[in-house]
């Protein structure tokens, strides 16, 4: 199956199974809500289907969510939803788990930005 370049089906896969993991869901209790089958939902979060908008609005609904959720990974204004997913990754860190990971984030921020600009100056 081919899919659009343009969409990260896999991270919409991702996405859809972490929430319902996060809802303390199984799958076969979210098919029912949205309405879809369960070997669908499960394709969905192996990336081997690909739905459509109307469906991910059911899944969507089903979860208690905004689309934007689910489809972050490809929408390019959702800066806002990943600061959200961050403060709650942190919430219930220690002051020492928060120093290791502003730490981690400084290095693998420098990392990313010495990758750009190592990649940008072969390309000009």
């Amino acid at each position: 199956m081919v899919y659009n370049k343009n969409v990260d089906y896999v991270a919409i896969g991702k996405r859809v199974k972490e929430l319902r993991s996060k809802k303390v869901m199984s799958q076969e209790q979210l098919a029912t809500c949205a309405e879809i089958s369960i070997t669908y939902l499960s394709n969905i979060e192996n990336a081997h289907s690909k739905a459509s908008l109307p469906t991910f609005i059911k899944i969507a609904n089903a979860l208690g969510c905004g689309v934007d959720s689910l489809l972050c990974d490809n929408i390019k204004g959702s800066r806002p939803l990943f600061e959200e997913q961050l403060g709650e990754l942190l919430e219930d860190c220690s002051q020492d788990e928060l120093k290791i990971i502003v730490g981690t984030v400084k290095g693998l921020k420098e990392q990313i930005r010495l990758v750009e600009s190592v990649n940008q100056n072969k390309q000009e």
